[in-house]
C-alpha cells in the first residue's frame, strides 16, 4: 500500500512538511516512482548544524524550527554583569602619590617606615644624657640607615622624609647651641621647645607610617630628593 499522501488527502502542507511520507511524495514527484533508487536522507540529515546556527541553504541565522529550542538553562544567567564597585573613577579622582601603601599592605614595611620616625626621638633622649647639646646632630643617622637599606619605595619615602626633617632641625639646633654658650638658661628653654615640637610631629609621622599613609612634615627643607631608578 502506497503511504504517500496526495495533495488532496494530505492533512498538512506537503511541499514544506518534513515527515518521511511527504519527503517521499516530493521525491517521487520529481524523480518518478523508482523503488530501486535510494530515498533522500531524513530531515534534518545527520551532522546537521544546531538550530539557529546559520547552516548554508537553511535560511538566516537564528531561524526557529518547529520542535527545536534552546537547551534548558540556556540564555542570560541572572546575576551576571558588571561587578559592583567597578567602573570609571569618579570626577576629581587623584591617584595616590608614589610610594603610597594601602592600609592592608605588608605590616613589615609599615613597621620599618614607622621606625624611621621613632628612632630619632630615641637617639635624642638617650644621647641627651651622654653628650648634652650635641644629640641633635646624631638624630639624622637612623633614618639615613633605613633609607639606604630599605627595599620598599614606601619605606624609602618615609625614611627620606624623616632624614630631611632631621637635617632641617640641625639649623635651629645649631643656633640654640650657640645661644646656650652665651646664656645657658635661655638656651635650655629653647632646647625644650624644639624637643617638644619635634616630638609632636614625629609621633604624627610615625602613626601615619604605621597606618600605611604618607606624611610630609609641615616645616621641612627637602635636602634629599627621590632619584629615578
Amino acid at each position: 500500500m502506497n503511504s504517500t499522501p496526495s495533495p488532496e488527502q494530505a492533512p498538512h502542507d506537503v511541499a514544506r512538511c518534513a515527515c518521511p511520507a511527504c519527503q517521499l511524495f516530493r521525491y517521487q514527484r520529481q524523480y518518478g516512482p523508482d523503488p530501486g533508487r535510494a530515498l533522500p536522507p531524513p530531515y534534518p540529515p545527520p551532522g546537521y548544524g544546531a538550530p539557529g546556527q546559520g547552516t548554508p541553504g537553511q535560511g538566516p541565522p537564528n531561524q526557529s524550527i518547529p520542535g527545536y529550542g534552546p537547551p534548558p538553562g540556556y540564555g542570560s544567567h541572572p546575576g551576571y554583569g558588571t561587578p559592583p564597585g567597578y567602573g570609571p573613577p569618579p570626577p576629581g579622582y587623584v591617584p595616590p602619590p608614589p610610594g603610597y601603601l594601602p592600609a592592608h599592605s605588608a605590616g613589615s614595611d609599615r613597621a620599618v617606615a614607622a621606625l624611621a620616625h621613632w628612632t630619632p626621638l630615641v637617639v635624642a633622649v638617650v644621647f641627651a644624657f651622654v653628650i648634652p647639646g650635641l644629640s641633635v646632630f646624631l638624630c639624622f643617622v637612623p633614618p639615613l640607615i633605613v633609607m639606604t637599606t630599605a627595599k620598599s619605595e614606601y619605606v624609602r619615602s618615609h625614611a627620606r622624609e624623616a632624614l630631611n626633617f632631621q637635617l632641617t632641625v640641625l639649623i635651629p639646633g645649631t643656633v640654640i647651641l650657640l645661644l646656650s654658650l652665651a646664656a645657658r638658661g635661655f638656651g635650655g628653654v629653647l632646647s625644650l621647645v624644639l624637643f617638644v615640637c619635634c616630638l609632636i610631629v614625629q609621633i604624627m609621622a610615625a602613626l601615619k607610617a604605621g597606618g600605611g599613609e604618607q606624611f610630609r612634615y609641615p616645616v621641612c627643607l627637602r635636602f634629599v630628593k627621590r632619584t629615578n631608578g
